[in-house]
């Protein structure tokens, strides 16, 4: 059984988007949803903090407000873009996350991001450097990451926001954990696992489990899951 928050020890807190990933990782932990849980390691805290940029901040600022992290690690699933050199069940570091459909629509249906509306540089949202990681962090490749509220579901689609931000995969809460961790001057940094290719959407192709198997990998071998 997990145990309750201890505002005593600073820990690393594991950020985990949806229950189904956590579920994955965690199978015989209660769902902490908006709260943080000690592991039975004893080595970080998790908690579920929703999908999407909007939910996640918010609910990353409520944890980061009423205790203290050693460093947050957002952990889950997503796709990769095709002809990227990554394959389903890969593990990767994204170092750089950017807004992908923040902008607005033209009248021939193309997408104009806010950095042409603006007439400003794309915000790009970062990690720390590799100086500072852990190490059983470095030796996983090192990716640029998109963030989006509405995920690819073409192949024309993902083609156009590929080339847009020459990025290798897309998720939908990096840029808010980077952003979020960052105002509050916290480390952080975002793993992924690849669950399937940002192209036609199919999900009966898709490969969760395996992806998250990976992820359990890690966090294994990383020695936060042995108690």
């Amino acid at each position: 059984m997990s145990q309750p928050l201890d505002n005593t020890e600073c820990l690393p807190l594991m950020a985990i988007p949806s229950e189904k990933e956590f579920l994955g990782l965690f199978p015989s932990l209660s769902l902490p949803i908006n709260q943080a849980i000690l592991l039975p390691s004893k080595k970080a805290y998790v908690s579920v903090l929703g999908v999407g940029l909007l939910d996640f901040s918010v609910s990353l600022s409520k944890l980061l407000a009423e205790q203290k992290y050693s460093i947050v690690f957002q952990i889950g699933i997503s796709g990769a873009f095709l002809n990227r050199g990554i394959s389903i069940g890969d593990v990767v570091r994204v170092e750089s996350e950017i807004i992908g459909d923040l902008g607005a629509e033209n009248s021939d249906t193309t997408f104009l991001p806010w950095s042409e509306i603006s007439k400003k540089n794309p915000k790009i949202y970062r990690t720390l450097s590799l100086e500072k990681s852990p190490d059983w962090l470095n030796h996983l490749r090192s990716v640029a990451g998109v963030s989006v509220n509405c995920c690819s579901g073409t192949e024309n689609s993902a083609l156009k926001r590929q080339a847009l931000f020459n990025v290798d995969v897309e998720s939908m809460e990096g840029a808010a954990c980077f952003a979020v961790c960052n105002s509050f001057g916290i480390p952080c940094y975002e793993i992924r696992a690849i669950s399937n290719y940002v192209t036609t959407r199919q999900t009966s192709l898709w490969e969760i489990p395996k992806a998250l198997s990976a992820l359990k990998g890690l966090l294994n071998e990383a020695g936060f899951l042995c108690d």
